[in-house]
């Protein structure tokens, strides 16, 4: 009689241990469906830096995206940082901070801003091999360079600003965000001015350029905003040669009523920029291959970094879309996503 409670003890005992291992394995199969499982992190043998101006637009998502693939396949990883993540530094204090921590490679968007040549010396001397990319810092000891110069930019986007030149046409302006003095001495200003001036003859038209380097978005959007209030000053081409700039103009012709009027030569192929070229909003839009660019600058660092091997200008394709382009990259992408469903 005396064991009948150790007998019991047993039995419960074994059903505590029962509903442990039920809910333990309920548990792990909840964590698991949630994603909340813990896993192993992956040690990568390099750290590369990407520090451009506005890590969260759609164009140097694109590149990101494009340039983390490649960074993996080369046991890289590749962190996206810069000025518009809410904080109070600038693409110099990023520089800074890269340096410090010791990173095995940084791909920097150059502009010109002040002290970035200096930083990209102090990296080169400290053992990390920079990247330039979209604008090149020729006098810097960066290692390579990624993009289109400006001379064969300002060719192209020549090409297609003096084709819609007309009879009626006055004021031709540029909007770019380049730290240069005076934005009527760079090369994308004078190819376009030259395009223009053998399209035009004997017309006498006024080409301005307009630097916006030093605005943020909101500052971007009053900029351009306060170009269309000037009545007198509304250009009858705006040339844009960023995403930023491109939105804030579609938006601007849109609010003034001047859709059409107004000729945008745009960059970038957001969807809403797609759309406003597909409804005549923006004549035409610079297509940069992003894929080409945020692969070329990982192998870039990494040939380098490998091999010592150095190119010193790897060229990424661009393309004009104007509205038959847009409409034919439309019908082509429903047709392989049909294809792709059958």
């Amino acid at each position: 009689m005396k064991k009948k409670p150790v007998y019991i003890l047993c039995i419960f005992a074994a059903i505590a241990v029962l509903i442990y291992m039920t809910g333990e394995s309920y548990y792990s199969g909840i964590t698991k469906k949630a994603g909340l499982e813990k896993k192993e992190e992956k040690v990568y043998q390099y750290q590369y830096d990407l520090i451009v101006d506005s890590p969260d637009s759609q164009f140097w998502q694109a590149v990101y995206a494009s340039a983390r693939k490649t960074a993996a396949q080369n046991d890289v990883l590749l962190e996206i940082m810069g000025p518009d993540r809410g904080t109070s530094y600038d693409k110099l204090d990023y520089m800074n901070m890269s340096i410090a921590a010791k990173a095995d490679g940084i791909i920097l968007q150059y502009n010109g801003e002040s002290g970035l040549e200096k930083a990209i010396d102090t990296a080169v001397e400290n053992g990390i091999p920079v990247v330039t990319v979209m604008s090149d810092a020729v006098h810097s000891r960066r290692q390579s360079f990624v993009g289109v110069s400006d001379y064969q930019l300002g060719m192209a986007y020549g090409e297609f600003v003096s084709s819609y030149v007309d009879e009626d046409t006055e004021k031709i302006l540029i909007l770019q965000k380049r730290d240069i003095d005076d934005m009527n001495e760079s090369q994308i200003y004078t190819q376009i001015s030259n395009s223009v001036q053998k399209a035009a003859g004997n017309n006498d038209i006024q080409i301005r350029g307009r630097n916006l380097l030093s605005t943020g978005t909101f500052e971007t959007e009053e900029a351009v905003t306060d170009i269309f209030q000037q009545k007198r000053n509304i250009p009858d081409i705006l040339v844009c040669m960023d995403e930023e700039t491109t939105e804030c103009a579609r938006q601007a012709v849109l609010d003034f009523n001047l859709a059409g009027k107004v000729k945008i030569i745009g960059y970038y192929t957001s969807e809403d920029i797609l759309a406003a070229v597909e409804k005549g909003v923006i004549s035409v839009t610079c297509d940069v291959d992003t894929t080409q660019l945020g692969q070329y600058s990982v192998e870039a660092l990494t040939n380098y970094i490998k091999d010592g091997r150095t190119n010193s200008y790897y060229n990424v394709d661009i393309n004009f879309l104007d509205r038959a382009a847009v409409e034919k990259m439309r019908r082509e992408a429903d047709t392989d996503e049909k294809a792709s469903v059958e």
